[in-house]
């Protein structure tokens, strides 16, 4: 009995201890231009939704490339030609097969919210492909945008749907390149 609360005394202890130690609590270091990609499988088509968080040390690199008249204001066609760069910079294949993604959706914040470290730029592509055959798919993706001061997340979402199984996920060291398998099983009618 005394050694088990000696035990749970000296795990106590640890635990306070790790909890004292300072540690950095933010998302991402300082001098990096975060992209973070959700991809979402559906039986027809993918969904990608980027975060895009500039780091205080690149924040003034980024809103540079966003804000090309330098007025301290993006609009909505500064807002239409950096989604159109971003998607350039996105390379997206499905069963080896190039897949055109399309902009479904943007959202920017003020280049003042972008300094802190902490704004994000949101950005949601779409592509939709024939009916899928029955089996296992391979899609993958790619992300060249801004290279030099960024670093990459890539992961698949969950699937909503039953037909949609996510079976494997591989990312490349830095997580620019990414390839998800996933297996469809389609519903078919009752006869």
């Amino acid at each position: 009995m005394v050694e088990a609360v000696s035990r749970g005394l000296g795990r106590f202890t640890l635990l306070l201890a790790l909890l004292s130690v300072p540690y950095d609590v933010s998302a991402h270091r300082e001098d990096e231009y975060l992209q973070a990609t959700l991809v979402a499988v559906s039986p027809g088509g993918v969904t990608l939704q980027i975060n895009l968080t500039p780091g205080i040390a690149v924040a003034e690199q980024v809103i540079a490339v966003i804000d090309r008249d330098r007025d301290g204001a993006i609009s909505k066609n500064e807002a239409a030609v950096y989604a159109e760069s971003l998607k350039r910079d996105l390379s997206f294949r499905v069963d080896g097969r190039t897949s055109e993604l399309k902009l479904v959706a943007s959202a920017f914040v003020p280049p003042d919210e972008l300094r802190t470290g902490s704004g994000i730029i949101r950005m949601e592509f779409s592509t939709t492909f024939g009916p899928l055959a029955a089996g296992p798919h391979r899609l993958a993706l790619e992300n060249r945008h801004l290279s030099v001061i960024s670093v990459y997340l890539i992961n698949a979402a969950k699937p909503r749907f039953s037909t949609v199984e996510i079976t494997r996920q591989q990312r490349n060291e830095n997580q620019s390149a990414g390839k998800i398998e996933f297996n469809f099983r389609p519903v078919h009618p009752k006869e």
